[in-house]
């Protein structure tokens, strides 16, 4: 039961700094270019408030996935997410078990 509760835990962790991001984004305004943007760092470490710059193009690939996030390189948390991307200024989780069923209930997009 507490690896439950703590998987659950930290996928709501995760799809709130998502619903962030999704917010941040929804703000900005569509300027034909696409540099590296700040958004918040979605993984599930709770003091975390780091930043992870990606373009339109990264973050929409991103979401395209229900059940991935974007984090910086070390904050995956590998018992309850495996990466299944690297990049040089950010790293792609997603998200296994009961947090990949949180994740893809929580999806804004969904």
């Amino acid at each position: 039961m507490a690896g439950e509760q703590r998987q659950d835990r930290i996928a709501r962790n995760e799809t709130s700094y998502r619903q962030v991001n999704e917010a941040i984004e929804a703000g900005r305004a569509d300027r034909g270019d696409d540099p590296p943007r700040p958004y918040m760092c979605e993984c599930g470490l709770l003091e975390c408030n780091e930043l992870v710059e990606l373009t339109v193009a990264e973050y929409e690939a991103v979401r395209s996935h229900p059940a991935r996030f974007f984090m910086k390189d070390g904050h995956e948390i590998l018992d309850v997410e495996q990466v299944v991307e690297r990049h040089e200024r950010y790293i792609v989780a997603q998200k296994v078990e009961r947090g990949d069923a949180i994740a893809r209930e929580t999806d804004p997009r969904s």
